[in-house]
């Protein structure tokens, strides 16, 4: 996996280790270099001195092949920034902010940006995402009876037509992302591989819902 770190703090700094750690292709981004120092001497990543927001400094660490972007900065705003560019601009498969602002945490991830804080261990959040939760994810709760649900679609649910996920009354496909442009699917369309669909599941229909999408 490729991943771009954007800033260099201390959590920055144990995100890019343990990510480094698991050998995983890990790129440093930040506007000051003595932030670098902070690293070990065991870090096998690169690091990148530069503002985190600018497009030439992002393209020069190869966001366009990234498959995550996480933004590590002790500033929402610049946070933001950065996973809306990478989002919205660079389309990168994953992206995860740090928060502290918990309204503004909630906004970017009604637009599928994953947010971590300090008050849900952090590194321990993001690790369980990236590792466990990159296919499967429960996005919002609609009371108690009715979750809302960001799939990825695994290769072996390819040429699958989207209706076959429709179960009357308990499971509704809302909207497919494919390649940065989300849309309403017809019940005639199939999916392809690395589709995120987004899908109201009653409760009592989780684990059904996870059988069919073979997750």
């Amino acid at each position: 996996m490729k991943a771009l770190v954007i800033g260099c703090g201390k959590f920055g700094v144990r995100v890019s280790e343990y990510l480094a750690r698991k050998n995983h292709d890990v790129i440093v981004i930040d506007n000051s270099p003595e932030t670098f120092l902070a690293l070990s001497e065991e870090f096998t990543g690169r690091t990148i001195c530069g503002v985190g927001y600018d497009k030439d400094v992002l393209e020069q660490a190869g966001i366009a092949s990234a498959d995550v972007v996480i933004g590590c900065t002790s500033s929402d705003s610049l946070n933001a920034v950065v996973a809306n560019i990478a989002k919205n601009v660079f389309h990168v498969p994953t992206v995860i902010a740090r928060m502290y602002d918990p309204i503004r945490a909630r906004m970017f991830e009604s637009m599928g940006i994953y947010t971590v804080s300090i008050t849900r261990l952090g590194l321990d959040n993001v690790m369980e995402y990236l590792e466990g939760n990159r296919s499967w994810r429960v996005i919002r709760k609609l009371g108690n009876d009715v979750q809302l649900v960001k799939v990825r679609i695994p290769a072996s649910l390819e040429g699958k037509k989207y209706s076959e996920f429709d179960v009357a009354g308990k499971i509704s496909l809302i909207a497919v992302e494919r390649h940065g442009r989300s849309f309403v699917p017809e019940r005639d369309m199939c999916c392809e591989y690395n589709d995120i669909l987004y899908l109201s599941v009653c409760s009592d229909c989780m684990e059904r819902a996870r059988d069919m999408l073979q997750l």
